[in-house]
């Protein structure tokens, strides 16, 4: 399952807000074709129930499940804050922004999480300036 394109990853971005980062991926989502705009706030609202932490300096966020309908297609985006973004107390320096149709997001975590628990490659992931890194480490073999 192709949820990457080079297109919608970000590196370098300046450090924001928690809920800007959130909907700067959710905004990225949306102009890749992925949701509906509703999802953007929806992906806030998530983040107020539940954390979407993940650990490693990354965060995962997604909508809410009242917003599956919003979902066009399945992908994520990848937005790089190399000086990182305080997510209420942990810092996260990735923000993947995530869409999935059905069932499909298990499949895309079980593609991120082998990665995204390797310290020192989230770590790489985090700080490096070479976006084409950034697609060939998290697309699948």
């Amino acid at each position: 399952m192709d949820v990457l394109s080079r297109d919608r990853i970000r590196v370098g971005l300046a450090s924001v807000d928690r809920d800007t980062a959130i909907r700067a991926a959710g905004r990225a989502l949306f102009e890749a074709g992925l949701v509906e705009e509703a999802y953007i706030e929806a992906m806030v609202n998530r983040e107020s129930t539940i954390s979407t932490f993940m650990g490693n300096g990354c965060a995962l966020p997604h909508g809410t499940f009242e917003a599956k309908s919003a979902i066009l297609g399945t992908g994520i985006v990848v937005m790089q804050y190399p000086d990182g973004i305080d997510w209420d107390g942990p810092e996260a320096k990735l923000v993947i922004g995530l869409a999935a149709v059905g069932d499909d997001h298990v499949a895309v975590l079980g593609q991120l999480a082998e990665v995204l628990m390797d310290e020192e490659l989230s770590e790489a992931l985090a700080v490096t300036t070479d976006a084409e890194f950034v697609f060939e480490t998290l697309s699948p073999e």
